[in-house]
Protein backbone atom coordinates (compact mmCIF):
# COMPACT_ATOMS: atom_id res chain seq x y z
CA UNK A 1 0.00 0.00 0.00
CA UNK A 2 0.85 3.63 -0.37
CA UNK A 3 2.92 6.12 -2.92
CA UNK A 4 4.41 2.97 -4.61
CA UNK A 5 1.99 0.80 -4.23
CA UNK A 6 -1.29 3.18 -5.04
CA UNK A 7 -2.68 0.97 -7.43
CA UNK A 8 -3.10 -2.09 -4.66
CA UNK A 9 -4.51 0.71 -2.25
CA UNK A 10 -7.02 1.64 -5.10
CA UNK A 11 -7.57 -1.80 -5.81
CA UNK A 12 -8.55 -2.58 -2.32
CA UNK A 13 -10.71 -0.22 -2.26
CA UNK A 14 -12.47 -0.64 -5.73
CA UNK A 15 -12.06 -4.59 -5.69
CA UNK A 16 -12.62 -5.41 -2.18
CA UNK A 17 -14.90 -2.35 -0.84
CA UNK A 18 -12.86 -0.63 1.18
CA UNK A 19 -12.32 2.71 1.55
CA UNK A 20 -9.26 4.82 2.42
CA UNK A 21 -10.46 7.50 4.92
CA UNK A 22 -7.95 10.19 4.47
CA UNK A 23 -8.82 12.10 7.69
CA UNK A 24 -7.78 9.33 10.24
CA UNK A 25 -4.47 8.38 7.69
CA UNK A 26 -1.28 9.31 9.16
CA UNK A 27 2.33 10.03 8.35
CA UNK A 28 4.36 9.99 5.30
CA UNK A 29 1.33 9.09 2.52
CA UNK A 30 3.81 6.35 1.11
CA UNK A 31 3.54 4.18 3.82
CA UNK A 32 2.41 0.74 3.40
CA UNK A 33 0.62 -0.10 6.98
CA UNK A 34 -3.25 -0.20 7.20
CA UNK A 35 -5.34 0.24 9.99
CA UNK A 36 -8.84 -1.35 9.50
CA UNK A 37 -12.02 -0.44 10.91
CA UNK A 38 -14.00 -3.01 10.77
CA UNK A 39 -15.03 -6.62 11.49
CA UNK A 40 -12.57 -8.80 11.06
CA UNK A 41 -13.74 -11.64 9.57
CA UNK A 42 -15.31 -9.15 7.35
CA UNK A 43 -12.42 -7.79 6.66
CA UNK A 44 -10.02 -11.01 6.20
CA UNK A 45 -12.06 -11.83 3.14
CA UNK A 46 -11.99 -8.26 1.97
CA UNK A 47 -7.96 -8.56 2.15
CA UNK A 48 -7.36 -11.96 0.17
CA UNK A 49 -9.89 -10.19 -2.55
CA UNK A 50 -7.74 -6.99 -2.45
CA UNK A 51 -4.57 -9.26 -3.40
CA UNK A 52 -3.07 -10.24 0.47
CA UNK A 53 -3.39 -13.59 0.04
CA UNK A 54 -0.46 -15.71 1.29
CA UNK A 55 1.58 -12.93 2.25
CA UNK A 56 1.57 -12.46 5.97
CA UNK A 57 4.58 -13.97 7.54
CA UNK A 58 3.18 -13.65 11.09
CA UNK A 59 -0.39 -13.51 12.25
CA UNK A 60 -1.44 -12.91 15.72
CA UNK A 61 -4.54 -13.38 17.17
CA UNK A 62 -5.13 -12.30 20.66
CA UNK A 63 -9.26 -13.02 20.44
CA UNK A 64 -12.11 -12.77 23.66
CA UNK A 65 -10.88 -15.65 25.76
CA UNK A 66 -14.80 -16.41 26.74
CA UNK A 67 -13.81 -16.03 30.40
CA UNK A 68 -17.40 -15.97 31.21
CA UNK A 69 -16.88 -11.92 32.06
CA UNK A 70 -18.21 -9.11 30.09
CA UNK A 71 -15.84 -6.02 29.49
CA UNK A 72 -17.00 -2.73 28.68
CA UNK A 73 -15.03 -3.16 25.47
CA UNK A 74 -16.53 -5.97 24.65
CA UNK A 75 -18.55 -9.20 25.38
CA UNK A 76 -16.39 -12.43 26.66
CA UNK A 77 -19.29 -14.76 27.41
CA UNK A 78 -20.12 -16.60 24.23
CA UNK A 79 -21.92 -20.10 24.40
CA UNK A 80 -19.04 -22.73 24.17
CA UNK A 81 -20.37 -23.79 20.38
CA UNK A 82 -20.80 -19.91 19.45
CA UNK A 83 -17.17 -19.20 20.34
CA UNK A 84 -15.74 -22.01 18.67
CA UNK A 85 -17.69 -21.21 15.61
CA UNK A 86 -16.20 -17.58 15.74
CA UNK A 87 -12.72 -19.29 16.01
CA UNK A 88 -12.69 -21.56 13.39
CA UNK A 89 -14.04 -19.23 10.60
CA UNK A 90 -11.74 -16.64 11.53
CA UNK A 91 -9.01 -19.64 11.70
CA UNK A 92 -9.82 -20.24 8.22
CA UNK A 93 -9.76 -16.66 7.17
CA UNK A 94 -6.07 -16.52 8.31
CA UNK A 95 -5.18 -19.07 6.49
CA UNK A 96 -5.76 -18.09 3.22
CA UNK A 97 -3.65 -15.07 4.30
CA UNK A 98 -0.58 -16.72 5.62
CA UNK A 99 2.36 -16.95 3.93
CA UNK A 100 4.10 -20.16 2.88
CA UNK A 101 6.90 -20.04 5.35
CA UNK A 102 4.57 -17.76 7.60
CA UNK A 103 2.87 -18.89 11.45
CA UNK A 104 0.21 -17.67 13.04
CA UNK A 105 -0.22 -17.10 16.71
CA UNK A 106 -2.90 -17.73 18.71
CA UNK A 107 -3.15 -16.28 22.48
CA UNK A 108 -4.98 -17.92 24.82
CA UNK A 109 -6.06 -18.74 28.46
CA UNK A 110 -6.89 -22.13 29.76
CA UNK A 111 -10.73 -21.26 29.32
CA UNK A 112 -10.91 -22.55 25.74
CA UNK A 113 -7.38 -24.27 25.37
CA UNK A 114 -8.16 -27.64 24.49
CA UNK A 115 -11.14 -26.28 22.10
CA UNK A 116 -8.85 -23.84 20.27
CA UNK A 117 -5.65 -26.53 19.80
CA UNK A 118 -8.55 -28.83 18.43
CA UNK A 119 -9.95 -26.08 15.60
CA UNK A 120 -5.99 -25.19 14.67
CA UNK A 121 -5.42 -28.74 14.03
CA UNK A 122 -8.56 -29.10 11.77
CA UNK A 123 -7.82 -26.08 9.69
CA UNK A 124 -3.96 -26.07 9.39
CA UNK A 125 -3.14 -30.02 10.35
CA UNK A 126 -1.81 -30.95 13.55
CA UNK A 127 1.80 -31.80 11.95
CA UNK A 128 1.32 -28.03 11.16
CA UNK A 129 1.67 -27.46 14.60
CA UNK A 130 5.01 -25.44 15.83
CA UNK A 131 4.48 -25.15 19.90
CA UNK A 132 2.31 -24.44 22.22
CA UNK A 133 4.14 -21.67 24.76
CA UNK A 134 3.46 -21.36 27.77
CA UNK A 135 3.56 -17.26 29.13
CA UNK A 136 3.93 -16.36 32.72
CA UNK A 137 0.90 -14.05 33.13
CA UNK A 138 0.78 -12.83 37.24
CA UNK A 139 1.87 -13.95 40.10
CA UNK A 140 -0.15 -15.90 42.47
CA UNK A 141 -1.46 -12.85 44.69
CA UNK A 142 -4.58 -11.16 45.65
CA UNK A 143 -8.18 -12.45 44.70
CA UNK A 144 -7.29 -15.05 42.53
CA UNK A 145 -4.95 -16.59 45.48
CA UNK A 146 -8.11 -17.43 47.03
CA UNK A 147 -9.75 -19.42 44.19
CA UNK A 148 -9.71 -23.43 45.10
CA UNK A 149 -7.30 -25.64 43.36
CA UNK A 150 -3.97 -24.31 41.69
CA UNK A 151 -4.12 -20.57 40.74
CA UNK A 152 -4.41 -19.37 37.20
CA UNK A 153 -1.55 -17.56 36.53
CA UNK A 154 -0.47 -18.49 32.86
CA UNK A 155 -1.67 -17.68 29.21
CA UNK A 156 -0.91 -20.12 26.48
CA UNK A 157 0.33 -19.17 22.66
CA UNK A 158 -0.24 -22.10 20.40
CA UNK A 159 1.81 -21.96 16.89
CA UNK A 160 0.87 -23.22 13.94
CA UNK A 161 2.97 -22.95 10.56
CA UNK A 162 1.35 -23.00 7.32
CA UNK A 163 3.93 -25.25 5.64
CA UNK A 164 6.28 -26.12 8.56
CA UNK A 165 8.64 -27.69 6.46
CA UNK A 166 8.92 -24.19 4.68
CA UNK A 167 8.46 -22.41 7.98
CA UNK A 168 11.55 -19.54 8.65
CA UNK A 169 12.21 -19.50 12.23
CA UNK A 170 14.78 -17.13 13.73
CA UNK A 171 16.89 -18.33 16.47
CA UNK A 172 16.46 -17.01 20.12
CA UNK A 173 18.09 -16.75 22.95
CA UNK A 174 17.10 -15.33 26.33
CA UNK A 175 19.25 -14.98 29.40
CA UNK A 176 19.80 -18.00 31.81
CA UNK A 177 19.36 -16.86 35.33
CA UNK A 178 22.05 -19.10 36.67
CA UNK A 179 25.45 -20.70 35.92
CA UNK A 180 25.36 -24.44 34.66
CA UNK A 181 28.17 -26.26 36.49
CA UNK A 182 28.29 -29.21 34.43
CA UNK A 183 30.79 -26.67 32.81
CA UNK A 184 33.40 -27.40 35.20
CA UNK A 185 36.47 -28.19 33.23
CA UNK A 186 39.08 -25.82 31.82
CA UNK A 187 40.66 -26.33 28.37
CA UNK A 188 44.03 -25.28 28.66
CA UNK A 189 45.08 -24.87 24.79
CA UNK A 190 41.64 -24.36 22.54
CA UNK A 191 43.59 -22.78 19.74
CA UNK A 192 45.87 -25.57 19.16
CA UNK A 193 44.95 -28.76 17.02
CA UNK A 194 42.31 -30.97 18.99
CA UNK A 195 44.39 -33.90 19.59
CA UNK A 196 46.83 -31.49 21.52
CA UNK A 197 43.96 -30.55 24.07
CA UNK A 198 45.20 -30.52 27.57
CA UNK A 199 41.86 -30.74 30.35
CA UNK A 200 42.15 -29.95 34.35
CA UNK A 201 39.80 -28.60 36.76
CA UNK A 202 37.77 -24.95 36.09
CA UNK A 203 37.83 -24.22 39.87
CA UNK A 204 41.30 -25.06 40.77
CA UNK A 205 42.59 -23.35 37.66
CA UNK A 206 40.21 -20.48 38.69
CA UNK A 207 41.59 -20.45 42.54
CA UNK A 208 45.55 -20.03 40.63
CA UNK A 209 44.62 -17.30 39.08
CA UNK A 210 42.14 -15.46 41.25
CA UNK A 211 43.62 -16.38 44.48
CA UNK A 212 41.59 -15.51 47.47
CA UNK A 213 39.05 -17.93 48.82
CA UNK A 214 35.88 -16.91 50.73
CA UNK A 215 32.17 -16.78 50.73
CA UNK A 216 31.97 -15.07 47.23
CA UNK A 217 34.56 -17.88 45.35
CA UNK A 218 31.85 -19.85 43.41
CA UNK A 219 30.56 -16.34 41.97
CA UNK A 220 33.96 -15.17 41.22
CA UNK A 221 34.93 -18.41 39.32
CA UNK A 222 31.65 -18.36 37.83
CA UNK A 223 32.37 -14.89 36.81
CA UNK A 224 36.00 -15.62 35.49
CA UNK A 225 34.30 -18.50 33.59
CA UNK A 226 31.99 -17.01 31.62
CA UNK A 227 34.84 -14.01 31.03
CA UNK A 228 37.03 -17.20 29.52
CA UNK A 229 34.08 -19.43 28.39
CA UNK A 230 36.28 -20.50 24.88
CA UNK A 231 38.45 -22.81 27.34
CA UNK A 232 35.02 -23.80 29.52
CA UNK A 233 34.14 -27.12 28.57
CA UNK A 234 31.26 -29.68 29.66
CA UNK A 235 31.23 -33.14 28.69
CA UNK A 236 27.43 -34.62 27.64
CA UNK A 237 26.36 -38.40 26.42
CA UNK A 238 25.63 -37.60 22.90
CA UNK A 239 22.31 -38.94 21.44
CA UNK A 240 23.48 -42.10 19.40
CA UNK A 241 20.21 -43.33 17.98
CA UNK A 242 19.70 -39.95 16.18
CA UNK A 243 23.23 -39.32 14.63
CA UNK A 244 24.74 -40.25 11.20
CA UNK A 245 26.78 -43.70 10.61
CA UNK A 246 30.03 -42.05 10.80
CA UNK A 247 29.33 -40.12 14.10
CA UNK A 248 27.72 -43.45 15.46
CA UNK A 249 31.53 -44.92 13.98
CA UNK A 250 33.63 -42.11 15.78
CA UNK A 251 31.67 -42.38 19.15
CA UNK A 252 32.47 -46.19 19.02
CA UNK A 253 36.59 -45.27 18.33
CA UNK A 254 36.56 -42.81 21.03
CA UNK A 255 35.09 -45.07 23.66
CA UNK A 256 37.80 -47.57 22.96
CA UNK A 257 40.24 -44.81 22.79
CA UNK A 258 39.60 -42.42 25.66
CA UNK A 259 42.21 -40.34 26.11
CA UNK A 260 42.20 -39.06 22.26
CA UNK A 261 39.73 -36.24 21.10
CA UNK A 262 38.31 -36.92 17.96
CA UNK A 263 36.64 -34.28 15.59
CA UNK A 264 33.44 -34.92 13.16
CA UNK A 265 33.42 -32.02 10.70
CA UNK A 266 29.64 -31.37 9.81
CA UNK A 267 28.13 -29.13 7.23
CA UNK A 268 25.74 -26.93 8.49
CA UNK A 269 26.07 -27.66 11.78
CA UNK A 270 28.64 -27.61 14.27
CA UNK A 271 31.41 -30.33 14.83
CA UNK A 272 31.25 -33.34 16.64
CA UNK A 273 34.17 -33.19 19.07
CA UNK A 274 34.57 -36.40 21.09
CA UNK A 275 36.57 -37.61 24.33
CA UNK A 276 35.92 -40.51 26.00
CA UNK A 277 33.08 -41.92 24.29
CA UNK A 278 31.21 -38.36 25.10
CA UNK A 279 30.43 -34.60 23.25
CA UNK A 280 32.48 -31.65 24.17
CA UNK A 281 30.38 -28.94 24.55
CA UNK A 282 31.77 -25.28 24.52
CA UNK A 283 30.91 -22.85 26.69
CA UNK A 284 31.24 -20.39 24.69
CA UNK A 285 28.15 -21.33 22.86
CA UNK A 286 26.05 -19.95 25.75
CA UNK A 287 27.72 -16.43 26.13
CA UNK A 288 27.01 -13.15 23.96
CA UNK A 289 28.81 -9.97 24.31
CA UNK A 290 27.03 -7.04 24.82
CA UNK A 291 27.81 -3.73 25.61
CA UNK A 292 27.98 -4.42 29.78
CA UNK A 293 30.04 -7.46 29.20
CA UNK A 294 29.67 -11.03 28.31
CA UNK A 295 26.21 -12.48 29.26
CA UNK A 296 25.41 -16.29 29.48
CA UNK A 297 22.26 -17.19 27.61
CA UNK A 298 20.25 -20.25 26.43
CA UNK A 299 17.56 -21.26 23.56
CA UNK A 300 14.47 -20.10 23.51
CA UNK A 301 12.29 -22.55 24.59
CA UNK A 302 8.09 -22.93 25.14
CA UNK A 303 8.37 -21.56 28.74
CA UNK A 304 8.33 -17.96 28.57
CA UNK A 305 8.74 -16.41 32.39
CA UNK A 306 10.78 -13.48 31.75
CA UNK A 307 8.43 -10.96 30.17
CA UNK A 308 6.26 -9.23 32.66
CA UNK A 309 2.95 -7.96 32.40
CA UNK A 310 3.11 -5.63 35.18
CA UNK A 311 3.37 -1.95 34.57
CA UNK A 312 2.63 -2.22 31.11
CA UNK A 313 -0.68 -0.23 32.10
CA UNK A 314 0.94 3.24 30.49
CA UNK A 315 2.77 1.52 27.86
CA UNK A 316 2.08 3.30 24.53
CA UNK A 317 0.09 5.71 26.36
CA UNK A 318 -3.14 3.36 25.71
CA UNK A 319 -5.19 2.41 28.93
CA UNK A 320 -6.95 -0.88 28.01
CA UNK A 321 -7.36 -3.02 31.42
CA UNK A 322 -7.10 -6.64 31.37
CA UNK A 323 -6.86 -6.88 27.98
CA UNK A 324 -3.49 -5.54 26.88
CA UNK A 325 -0.12 -7.69 25.86
CA UNK A 326 3.11 -6.56 26.73
CA UNK A 327 5.41 -4.86 23.59
CA UNK A 328 7.95 -7.30 24.77
CA UNK A 329 6.14 -10.48 23.93
CA UNK A 330 4.66 -9.09 21.20
CA UNK A 331 8.65 -8.36 20.02
CA UNK A 332 9.37 -12.09 21.04
CA UNK A 333 6.93 -13.20 18.55
CA UNK A 334 7.99 -11.39 15.69
CA UNK A 335 11.29 -11.46 16.15
CA UNK A 336 10.97 -15.31 15.86
CA UNK A 337 9.12 -15.53 12.56
CA UNK A 338 9.75 -12.27 10.73
CA UNK A 339 12.23 -10.06 9.54
CA UNK A 340 12.63 -6.40 8.78
CA UNK A 341 10.18 -5.85 5.92
CA UNK A 342 7.85 -8.25 6.91
CA UNK A 343 4.23 -8.86 6.55
CA UNK A 344 2.39 -9.10 9.90
CA UNK A 345 -1.60 -8.99 10.58
CA UNK A 346 -3.91 -9.05 13.44
CA UNK A 347 -6.89 -8.88 13.50
CA UNK A 348 -8.16 -8.37 17.02
CA UNK A 349 -5.98 -5.49 17.32
CA UNK A 350 -7.06 -3.69 20.67
CA UNK A 351 -5.08 -1.09 22.47
CA UNK A 352 -2.92 -1.50 18.80
CA UNK A 353 -0.16 -3.14 20.51
CA UNK A 354 1.50 -5.35 17.40
CA UNK A 355 0.85 -2.67 15.06
CA UNK A 356 2.92 -0.25 16.97
CA UNK A 357 5.28 -2.90 17.88
CA UNK A 358 5.96 -4.39 14.46
CA UNK A 359 6.12 -0.55 13.26
CA UNK A 360 8.96 0.05 15.52
CA UNK A 361 10.90 -2.85 14.02
CA UNK A 362 9.91 -2.15 10.23
CA UNK A 363 8.21 -4.96 9.51
CA UNK A 364 4.72 -3.81 7.16
CA UNK A 365 1.80 -4.74 9.07
CA UNK A 366 -2.05 -4.40 8.76
CA UNK A 367 -4.27 -4.23 11.87
CA UNK A 368 -8.04 -4.73 12.17
CA UNK A 369 -10.44 -3.48 14.93
CA UNK A 370 -13.96 -2.93 14.99
CA UNK A 371 -14.67 -1.19 18.13
CA UNK A 372 -14.48 2.31 19.20
CA UNK A 373 -11.11 1.97 20.55
CA UNK A 374 -9.85 2.13 17.31
CA UNK A 375 -10.26 6.04 17.76
CA UNK A 376 -9.69 6.14 21.43
CA UNK A 377 -6.53 3.68 21.87
CA UNK A 378 -5.31 2.70 18.32
CA UNK A 379 -4.90 5.80 16.51
CA UNK A 380 -3.64 7.74 19.11
CA UNK A 381 -0.83 5.63 20.06
CA UNK A 382 0.06 4.53 16.67
CA UNK A 383 0.18 8.46 15.98
CA UNK A 384 2.73 8.58 18.82
CA UNK A 385 4.41 6.04 17.34
CA UNK A 386 5.16 7.55 14.11
CA UNK A 387 6.14 10.99 15.38
CA UNK A 388 8.82 9.32 17.54
CA UNK A 389 6.64 10.33 21.04
CA UNK A 390 6.18 6.76 22.33
CA UNK A 391 9.63 6.40 24.84
CA UNK A 392 7.80 3.46 26.32
CA UNK A 393 8.02 -0.51 25.50
CA UNK A 394 10.27 -1.53 23.03
CA UNK A 395 11.05 1.57 21.56
CA UNK A 396 14.27 1.99 23.48
CA UNK A 397 15.20 -2.26 22.35
CA UNK A 398 14.92 -1.22 18.85
CA UNK A 399 16.31 2.09 18.29
CA UNK A 400 12.99 3.95 17.14
CA UNK A 401 13.07 7.72 16.53
CA UNK A 402 9.86 7.80 14.54
CA UNK A 403 9.44 7.94 10.70
CA UNK A 404 6.88 5.95 8.46
CA UNK A 405 2.94 6.41 8.64
CA UNK A 406 -0.35 4.53 8.19
CA UNK A 407 -3.30 4.52 6.20
CA UNK A 408 -6.76 4.28 7.89
CA UNK A 409 -9.75 1.90 5.88
CA UNK A 410 -13.39 0.90 6.46
CA UNK A 411 -15.13 -2.19 5.12
CA UNK A 412 -17.71 -0.12 3.11
CA UNK A 413 -21.06 -2.08 1.91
Amino acid sequence: MGAARSSELERAAAVAGFARDSARSYGDAGAENALVHGENLDAMRRLVRAGFARRFRCIYFDPPFNSGRRFSEYDDALPPDAWRKMIVERLEAARDLLADDGAVFVEIDDTELGPLQVAMDGVYGREQRVSTITVLRSAATGHKATNRGPVNVTDFVLAYARERSRWRCNALVRDRASYDRAYGTWLENPRDGCDAWRFGSLTAHARRVLGARGAAERSRIERYAVDHAEHVVRFAQPRYEAVSQSARALIDRSRREVDRVFRLERVGRKDLILRGGNRILFLADKVVDRAGGRVLVEPLTNLWDDVPFQGIAREGGARFVRNKKPERLLARVLSLCTDPGDWVLDAFLGSGTTAAVAHKMGRRWVGIERGEHLETLCLPRLRRVVDGEDSTGVTRAFGWKGGGGFHVLACGA
